[in-house]
């Protein structure tokens, strides 16, 4: 694909990961805790992607997922979920020597990708955290993982992160129109730092809507089409995470993966069945009907609790229209001879 080349953003989960996600790179998830693109995740464990990078902020099970994938070589991140205490797939690869591990907190490594999307070189964080094992252990990041510099205004020394623009971000949300204008709410976490750090973004939603629907609430709008290269409709594509608004936690499937997750064994057949047993979410979901009856799927489903509306409406749709500015009560010529004379055009 050429840079600047226009096309058609709207695809399957299979084309995306086919045309923007290549081995070694470094992939970030714009979820955590809410939302997470686990029909995203799935797919590139199906196309095998490998030496990944893996940046989030928290990590409940995406981690131990794309690690029995053999997706990922190394994994940035700020806190990694061990439920009921049970092992992981994340503390087997580290035993093994499978994986190479960063850790920061939620704010340092936030802080990153913000330094990324802006351009920045550096972002301060609080100093406390040279007093942790955060700032004294390094990975693979080494003396690039923190650094310090001198503030001009007092002279005293400051903790910096160095930005991160990674290749891929994916993100999922509740909806988003064919240009790629993409609707998050409820816990937005860091999806639009995430997206606006990286490189290419791909972007599954519950639903695709008409471009007038996102304008009617444009403060939803947490990514703007123009830094989407990939749009995807994915219904359930967060399962078995909840999408506010849409269907809730699914705590048994969850408490189903968790017990699998603490054995190699039964860890492989949750992904021969969840992951390389289906083609697609379609098929997944379909899976899921057949394993737990409709019912079960039934009782996810978000409950309606709408939010209160506000008025986003201007006097008119264009102050100007036909050379004529309706509040002025002006023509385009009068506008200029008024400028005129007050001496307020630029020659």
């Amino acid at each position: 694909m050429v840079e600047g080349e226009v096309y058609d953003k709207v695809m399957d989960a299979r084309e995306a990961v086919k045309r923007f996600v290549r081995d070694g790179q470094d992939l970030a998830s714009g979820n955590f805790l809410h939302a997470i693109p686990y029909a995203l995740i799935h797919e590139i464990i199906r196309q095998r992607k490998r030496d990944l990078t893996f940046w989030l902020l928290s990590a409940i099970d995406e981690v131990d997922l794309l690690l029995a994938g053999g997706c990922v070589r190394r994994v940035v991140t700020s806190y990694a979920h061990r439920a009921f205490g049970l092992p992981t797939e994340l503390d087997r690869a580290l035993k093994e020597g499978r994986v190479e591990l960063e850790d920061y907190t939620n704010f340092t490594l936030l802080a990153r990708f913000k330094a990324g999307a802006m351009g920045y070189p550096f972002m301060p964080v609080l100093y406390g955290v040279k007093y942790t094992d955060i700032y004294r252990v390094r990975s693979f990041l080494g003396e690039k993982k923190f650094g310090e510099v001198e503030c001009p205004f007092t002279g005293k020394k400051v903790l910096v992160v160095p930005p991160v623009n990674p290749d891929v971000a994916i993100v999922h949300v509740q909806r988003v129109d064919e240009q790629g204008n993409a609707q998050l709410w409820g816990s937005a976490a860091c999806a639009k730092w995430v997206c606006f750090a990286a490189r290419k973004v791909i972007v599954s939603a519950e639903e695709i809507v008409d471009v007038q629907t996102i304008k009617r609430t444009p403060n939803y709008t947490v990514i703007p089409g123009f830094k989407v290269d990939a749009v995807v409709e994915e219904p359930w594509g967060a399962h078995p995470n909840a999408v506010l608004g849409y269907y809730g936690e699914d705590e048994t499937f969850r408490g189903m993966f968790y017990i699998s997750n603490a054995n190699s064994e039964l860890l492989r057949r949750f992904m021969e069945e969840w992951v390389y047993g289906v083609d697609s979410r379609q098929e997944y979901m379909k899976r899921y009907v057949e394993r737990f009856g409709f019912r079960a799927l039934q009782r996810l489903k978000a409950k309606t609790r709408m939010s209160d509306s506000v008025n986003f409406g201007v006097p008119s749709e264009g102050y100007w229209s036909n050379g004529y500015c309706s509040i002025l009560d002006v023509k385009w010529d009068e506008f200029e001879d008024l400028l005129k004379e007050l001496g307020m055009v630029v020659k």
